[in-house]
């Protein structure tokens, strides 16, 4: 069989559907999981559908850089071990020390949270959302893996966060999916599918 090539496109596409089109999975199937899967496969079809012109033009988000990082990287399909990936910087309004190590370190403290939810807090209690995602995550990756992004050019890119560099450096840096990635690690799962890209320039005035 002929191996797919991924360009540019596809993590756009992949982005599209997981921020415009997932939360209408998630209202529409009230946690049947039958009925979501039969619904993911309904916006996979539908994000295929969607022409180049619009993606091009689609904000990902208001940040300027991801568009850089992904019209300006190589892209293939991997399964990546979790304990290679570093999620976002103070991802979901976390406190940044939740957010130094790598994702499977990440979820431990999440985890010790889950364990006593009396240590919640309002800025902490978004990891309840977490929760919620561990009886679907695998599911949503079956049709649309998480996006990273090598060579360290999220966790310490020079105009992000001032604590960012404080980050460990990973293999990976998830830009998309970083939810999805701590439930499968608090679901003990090693590994997960992603969208790799790793960037075809990097320049000394944006990263590090």
């Amino acid at each position: 069989m002929k191996e797919k090539k991924y360009s540019a496109l596809d993590p756009i596409r992949t982005f599209y559907a997981v921020s415009e089109l997932l939360p209408l999975v998630f209202k529409e199937s009230s946690g049947d999981k039958k009925k979501m899967e039969a619904r993911l496969k309904e916006i996979k079809k539908l994000a295929i559908k969607i022409s180049e012109e619009k993606l091009i033009k689609y904000e990902l988000g208001n940040w300027h850089p991801r568009y850089d990082n992904y019209i300006n990287s190589t892209w293939e399909l991997q399964e990546i071990s979790l304990e290679d990936c570093g999620v976002w910087p103070g991802m979901g309004g976390l406190p940044y020390e939740f957010t130094q190590g790598n994702v499977v370190e990440t979820a431990k403290l999440i985890q010790n949270l889950l364990d006593d939810k009396n240590k919640l807090t309002y800025k902490t209690s978004k990891v309840l959302y977490i929760e919620e995602l561990k009886d679907v995550a695998v599911l949503i990756a079956k049709y649309f893996p998480i996006i990273v992004l090598e060579d360290n050019v999220i966790r310490n890119n020079k105009f992000g966060d001032k604590k960012t560099p404080l980050h460990k450096k990973c293999k990976y840096d998830i830009d998309d999916g970083n939810h999805r990635a701590i439930a499968y690690a608090l679901l003990g799962i090693k590994t997960i599918p992603a969208l790799v890209g790793k960037r075809i320039y990097k320049s000394d005035l944006l990263y590090n």
